[in-house]
């Protein structure tokens, strides 16, 4: 509900408005500015300005069940901007807060009572179904899952052939080759072996040539000129220098016989080639490594299983969704008897209301058509209206002036309140007078219990039953707004009654009043 409404340079306006969680109304002269009040809260949900406006602001203070919610959208320098909780957001996000909590009910908006999905949500209020089709959404949304698995299955019947040719194809393609993780990166290493492996025996074979056992070998020349040098005095520094160089290079021989590595395969370079472009060719078609290869073989093996059992697995997918279904139209024909039952007394209440409110001749009545299981169960429902016994019943939307549609509203929202949000009503009760505003007073009454009211009127019988009255008229050009207290009520609704304030006007107003403290 709103606790307060303040608003800002708005149209001329400027005011601030405390109301009551229950039954509030507004009042004022046509043309004092009463709609630019409503104006006001309807741009708060998202509307556009119906004047221009370079600054002003509507800010307003919402109780609700998770607790209070503060929101503002203000007019600045011809933009506009939202806030929600003092927080800058989006006009979506603020539009998307704040719609839910406040509903205009008027002759023209009263137009969602003609849709048939409104009608049926209607009749659920009042077979307190609220649960049971909560219930029944949850197993509907499984049973769409399932029907749809189903129809996917009897595709795939229609394509199995081909796709177990294609699957078996694949599958032997893959064993067949015979793949080993790691494989890959040791062939890779064999290649790089195997393509030097002629230039290192070259190196070997020129090493023992031409530096260790060969004839005339480095070895054997050196060793020649130390046993020379040997003879000569004075010579042994150098002959230590040469004997050091002789064991160096004999051991460099040796560490190029030990390191330079030969791979002793019996496989070839060209074979290893034909592996690697075997393997490089399954990963183009089944996956980057040996790793998803692999991966891509378990899986079609599955799938190949999956279709080769097909007929087994539609004929288990059939009984699961038999079994859902079943459970269902249980479900749906519980719910449909509630709200058969229902119907009944909400066809009683709506017409004995009515006639209340000055439609003698009305009838009414719910049809029911049964289809096919959806969201919301196995019930069609029309409402069906005539105000003239000449006329037929007929639905709603075809049968309904718009002051039968405003009284048909009140009915039904003095039968089925929404709680947490903020009914306003924009002079739902023009046209109608004398007893029929005092009932049209009482409906109003009765729908502020359950949840906030704020009405605009000129009803002096509506103003008496209002828990607080707000005034709006026009001074100096400006539009103000002020709440009207208990004697300022008295003189307002006397002057309502009579357009002038006399003893007996004042005297009718109490009386009015005083029905309503009874």
């Amino acid at each position: 509900m709103i606790e307060e409404l303040r608003l800002g340079n708005f149209a001329s306006i400027t005011a601030e408005l405390d109301f009551s969680p229950n039954f509030n109304v507004i009042i004022g002269e046509t043309g004092a500015g009463k709609s630019l009040l409503l104006s006001a809260i309807s741009f708060l949900k998202g509307d556009k300005l119906s004047f221009p406006a370079e600054e002003c602001f509507v800010e307003a203070v919402f109780s609700t069940p998770e607790g209070e919610v503060f929101a503002r959208r203000e007019i600045k320098a011809g933009r506009s901007r939202c806030f929600l909780d003092g927080m800058r957001v989006p006009q979506k996000l603020l539009a998307e807060r704040v719609s839910p909590l406040i509903v205009f009910q008027s002759q023209r908006q009263s137009i969602e009572l003609l849709k048939p999905s409104v009608q049926l949500e209607i009749l659920d209020r009042l077979a307190e179904n609220e649960e049971l089709p909560s219930v029944y959404r949850a197993k509907f949304e499984a049973f769409k899952k399932e029907k749809e698995k189903l129809e996917e299955l009897e595709r795939k019947v229609q394509d199995r052939d081909r796709q177990i040719d294609i699957l078996k194809f694949q599958i032997e393609e893959i064993r067949e080759a015979n793949l080993r993780e790691g494989e890959e990166e040791e062939l890779l290493e064999l290649r790089n072996l195997l393509r030097q492996s002629e230039k290192i025996k070259e190196v070997k074979e020129l090493v023992r040539v031409l530096i260790y056992e060969g004839e005339g070998s480095a070895l054997e020349r050196i060793s020649e000129v130390i046993s020379r040098l040997e003879k000569i005095e004075g010579s042994e520094e150098l002959l230590e220098r040469l004997r050091n160089a002789y064991y160096e290079l004999e051991d460099i021989c040796s560490e190029i016989e030990r390191k330079l590595y030969v791979p002793d395969e019996e496989v070839s370079l060209d074979e290893i080639e034909d592996r690697l472009y075997e393997i490089e060719k399954l990963k183009r078609k089944y996956g980057s490594s040996i790793a998803e290869i692999n991966a891509f073989l378990k899986e079609a093996e599955e799938k190949l299983y999956t279709l080769e059992n097909l007929e087994f697995e539609i004929e288990e997918e059939r009984k699961r969704l038999e079994a859902l279904e079943a459970e269902l139209k249980e479900l749906a024909s519980e719910i449909s008897e509630r709200r058969k039952r229902a119907a009944e007394e909400f066809e009683a209440y709506v017409v004995s209301t009515l006639k209340e409110l000055g439609m003698p001749e009305v009838r009414f009545k719910v049809e029911f058509r049964e289809k096919e299981l959806s969201a919301t169960g196995v019930d069609e429902v029309q409402f069906l209206f005539s105000g003239n016994p000449s006329l037929p019943l007929s639905p709603l939307s075809a049968s309904i002036s718009g002051g039968e549609l405003s009284r048909f509203l009140l009915t039904i929202l003095s039968k089925v309140s929404v709680p947490g949000v903020t009914m306003v009503f924009d002079e739902i009760d023009a046209g109608m007078s004398g007893k029929t505003l005092s009932l049209v007073a009482a409906k109003l009454k009765e729908i502020a219990k359950n949840q906030q009211v704020i009405a605009v009127t000129h009803s002096p019988q509506v103003v008496a039953a209002a828990d607080r009255v707000f005034k709006v008229e026009k001074k100096n050009g400006n539009v103000a707004v002020r709440e009207v207290k208990k004697e300022q009520i008295e003189r307002e609704i006397a002057i309502m009654i009579s357009g002038d304030l006399t003893d007996k006007s004042l005297e009718a107003a109490r009386d009015l009043i005083r029905r309503w403290e009874e």
